[in-house]
């Protein structure tokens, strides 16, 4: 029973950070005088490529790179994304999952022992978290700690990411989300954040007063929508603040089929699928409350077939128009987790008790000069 206890323990080792946040307004950032303050870097992981943004303490929130996935890294999302592609993974209900997921366990560690990445899909992951990095580190100076958020995916697992992690060098937040061991950043919450919404107007004053005001934000019902040119995704989700979201499987499709690629394989019959599949949440549930809002993310979105097609879903399902954004969606979920991933870093920091600490190196570490204009918003 210690043995077992033993594996249980070191399975479930994912440091959680401290801070809690719940709650659905405009979040309103403070300037600050100078671009060389502490920042966060926020990645997304999606549906046929990668993207990386830096948010500064003065509120400037930039994208800074994008990077095509190769074959290996779009076949494995679309195998994530399958139902079949699921496996145990810690958290365990009990000690009979950590039994049998043992073998899986060992092999990993046994990768990591040779220094190989811990699965072939946590290669593929580190490849493009490696590429995302050295086009950062580039922009703004060498970088320890970083954010992450990618789509929803029924098979990718929070040790999945934090493995990729570890394995480039970087240390990985856990964002205060979910259950201990499933807080992954899904594309819904962080695109939340990147437009704006979910945060509180003042992360550097008194924690509980932000905490409270996040917890008192107004739920609301979003449609989110990812097109790029490998997949089309669409939920049908509750949230209050950019940490408190209720995306359940039944309200989340996505399609590695319909991707802007196979619009040309037969052109009507692509777009007459395209609005079945952006309608399907509505249609099937015609008694849930409709969106207040709906947030756009993917290269494809500016497409003009496209937002043609979902104009008409919208007009045929819903009796009012609702809010639709879509300012910079290629890079909006990236510079959410960028923006997120800057406010635990403070937190961290003013919180010498939390699980995520900044180290000395972190705290001290310069950042090149940024040249830019500081812009609060850019693509």
């Amino acid at each position: 029973m210690q043995f077992i206890l033993q594996i249980l323990s070191t399975a479930l080792n994912f440091c959680t950070v401290t801070s809690a946040y719940v709650g659905s307004q405009k979040t309103t950032s403070n300037s600050h005088k100078s671009l060389g303050s502490p920042f966060g870097v926020g990645f997304d992981l999606t549906a046929s490529y990668g993207s990386a943004a830096v948010s500064f303490s003065n509120g400037t929130i930039v994208t800074v790179a994008q990077i095509p996935g190769d074959q290996d890294y779009n076949d494995m999302l679309r195998r994530l994304s399958l139902a079949a592609s699921r496996h145990l993974s810690p958290p365990y209900n009990n000690v009979g999952e950590a039994w049998e997921d043992m073998p899986r366990q060992y092999l990993r560690k046994a990768r990591k022992a040779v220094g190989l990445p811990a699965s072939q899909d946590v290669g593929h992951l580190a490849k493009m978290l490696s590429g995302l990095r050295t086009v950062v580190e580039e922009r703004v100076g060498p970088i320890i700690t970083a954010g992450v958020t990618t789509m929803h995916l029924a098979a990718l697992y929070d040790e999945d990411l934090h493995d990729a992690f570890e394995y480039v060098g970087l240390k990985y937040i856990t964002f205060p989300i979910g259950a201990v061991g499933h807080n992954i950043l899904y594309e819904t919450s962080a695109a939340y954040a990147g437009y704006g919404y979910g945060l509180c107007s003042d992360y550097k004053g008194d924690p509980e007063v932000c905490k409270n005001e996040q917890w008192n934000m107004t739920d609301q019902v979003v449609m989110a929508v990812v097109y790029t040119d490998t997949a089309l995704s669409v939920s049908l989700s509750n949230l209050a603040s950019a940490y408190a979201l209720w995306e359940p499987p039944y309200r989340y499709l996505v399609d590695f089929d319909l991707g802007y690629q196979a619009s040309s394989l037969s052109t009507a019959e692509y777009w007459a699928t395209v609005e079945l599949k952006l309608g399907e949440i509505l249609v099937e549930y015609p008694n849930y409350e409709r969106p207040s809002m709906v947030m756009l993310m993917g290269d494809r979105t500016e497409e003009s077939k496209f937002r043609a097609t979902l104009k008409k879903v919208l007009s045929d399902q819903m009796q009012e128009s609702p809010e639709v954004l879509s300012e910079c969606g290629r890079g909006i979920a990236a510079k959410g987790a960028a923006e997120m991933a800057k406010r635990e870093i403070f937190l961290a920091k003013q919180n010498p008790s939390s699980c995520f600490k900044a180290t000395k190196k972190e705290k001290e570490l310069p950042m090149r000069k940024w040249t830019i204009s500081a812009s609060r918003s850019r693509c």
